[in-house]
């Protein structure tokens, strides 16, 4: 049986070469042959098969993306990651749960590939990934895995190249010893194929500038100029998606219980008690002058009008109640030390609820005016979010419900109102709306893009611009609300310039 053995200070290649000073062995003494060499580690094989998974995933991309508009090649490039990083996941029905989470996220950037719904897609495949890799963990160890594991995107893949460089003993590509059997592969490839490749693009560069024929078929023929942005692109994509292929990234199956306790922030009984009194009469009389303008007709001061007058204070009344909701939760764990506490903050969320009424009808009347826009239809949203919110916190706090329990419900909220306007088509509510209006902004109608075509379509009057049909150039870029309208505008017009 041989034994191998390595020395200090002597190089590998010498380490092998002497051999033939090894005793004789058991089975006869049968000198003549070296010792075979220890086995590769599991670290060798490690990195092989994180750098295949990464070839995979950038050949994919190739195949998806290169020159390509992103549709639903997206959805299918989300599906392939998914599948190489849980490949090895046992048994295959903890897969369920992961996948019919990422079939959700993608469900958006199906309809149409826009920021939100790729933010829900990435969101929901680090999500799915951490599922099937820890299937057993709670919801905030999942949770609190996601988020490193999302933080670690885009930039994380260079950062982990750049230290498993520094993880490299290259001393034996010079005759030293030092490095480890896990760097083998590696060391022989820079030692037999470092100096052909430098030479071959250094006299190439030489010869192709010197050669006008050979220069061509580089540029032109071989298109040398394309093969390295390509080649740029897959090594673009494949650190990317290093993070989510790399198995043996952090996953804590006990991760810390995440705290939802807020900050104090010098607030105590007393100053609660007096903060509420003020707060109170300060929003009662705000609310007061808001009805007497916007629903019993008293006069605005000289200069102003109803849409400044709106515009002025519909943004500002919105901050105002959510900083309200902030002053409940703070607020909330001296309720118990007084009985006025608990109605007067009752009384004070009431009155942030009419304020958001009063902000969304001052809003009203400025789109009444000056006609809808994404902005002023976001804060339609925004409005109804904090006003959800501000009920959350009010049966909270009267079924003395903990903190945790209110930001997980509004957090539920914010994000299922966010996925559903991922499927729902401004462009086209923006459009008809304002098409209602005596003179409508045709400039800002006319930007609105493909997806306001259909709608556009139908307007009674001239349009004085192209209605331009959604662009659907193969299956990569799909995208079912760009088909939808689409398909509506086939049977009318498609591309019909206003009179």
């Amino acid at each position: 049986m041989h034994r191998y053995y390595s020395v200090a200070g002597v190089p590998a290649s010498v380490a092998l070469d002497g051999w033939w000073l090894d005793a004789a062995t058991e089975d006869g003494g049968r000198e003549g042959r070296p010792p075979a060499p220890p086995p590769a580690s599991g670290g060798s094989r490690r990195v092989q098969g994180h750098g295949l998974r990464l070839l995979l995933i950038a050949g994919l991309a190739d195949l998806l993306f290169w020159r390509q508009t992103p549709g639903l090649s997206m959805a299918l490039f989300a599906a392939g990651v998914f599948l190489v990083a849980c490949a090895d996941a046992r048994p295959r029905k903890v897969l369920l749960r992961p996948a019919a989470l990422l079939a959700a996220a993608a469900a958006p950037v199906v309809e149409l590939a826009q920021p939100l719904s790729v933010a829900f897609l990435i969101a929901g495949l680090t999500a799915a990934i951490v599922l099937c890799r820890a299937p057993g963990a709670g919801g905030g160890q999942s949770g609190t895995a996601a988020l490193r594991l999302a933080a670690r995107l885009p930039f994380g893949g260079l950062g982990a190249f750049v230290a498993w460089l520094g993880t490299l003993d290259l001393r034996s590509c010079t005759g030293q010893a030092g490095a480890g059997p896990d760097n083998a592969l590696l060391r022989g490839a820079l030692r037999d194929w470092g100096f052909p490749v430098a030479g071959l693009v250094a006299f190439g560069a030489l010869l192709a500038e010197a050669n006008p024929l050979l220069s061509r078929a580089l540029t032109q023929d071989l298109d040398l100029p394309s093969l390295m942005q390509r080649g740029a692109f897959w090594i673009g994509f494949g650190l990317l998606a290093w993070p989510l292929l790399d198995r043996m990234a952090p996953f804590p199956a006990h991760a810390p219980r995440p705290s939802w306790r807020l900050p104090h922030l010098g607030i105590n009984a007393r100053s609660t008690l007096r903060a509420l009194w003020v707060f109170n009469l300060l929003i009662g009389g705000q609310n007061v002058l808001d009805l007497a303008i916007l629903t019993a007709g008293a006069e605005l001061p000289d200069g102003m009008s109803h849409a400044s007058y709106a515009h002025r204070g519909a943004y500002p009344l919105l901050a105002t109640a959510l900083l309200a909701g902030a002053f409940a939760l703070a607020a909330r764990p001296y309720l118990d030390t007084r009985r006025s506490l608990r109605p007067l903050l009752h009384l004070w969320l009431a009155q942030n609820l009419l304020l958001c009424l009063s902000a969304a009808l001052r809003l009203d009347l400025y789109v009444a005016a000056y006609g809808l826009t994404y902005l002023r239809l976001h804060a339609f949203i925004w409005m109804g979010l904090v006003a959800g919110g501000l009920a959350l916190t009010a049966w909270q706090i009267g079924r003395g419900l903990p903190n945790r329990w209110l930001l997980s419900r509004a957090a539920t909220l914010g994000f299922g109102t966010l996925y559903a306007c991922a499927f729902v088509n401004f462009a086209a509510i923006i459009a008809t709306h304002n098409l209602t209006r005596a003179e409508p902004d045709w400039d800002y109608l006319c930007a609105l893009g493909p997806t306001a075509a259909a709608a556009l379509a139908a307007s009674p009057q001239p349009l004085p611009c192209t209605i331009a049909a959604p662009r659907i150039e193969g299956w990569r870029d799909w995208g079912f609300r760009n088909w939808r309208v689409s398909l509506y505008l086939q049977p009318t017009l498609t591309g019909v310039r206003g009179e």
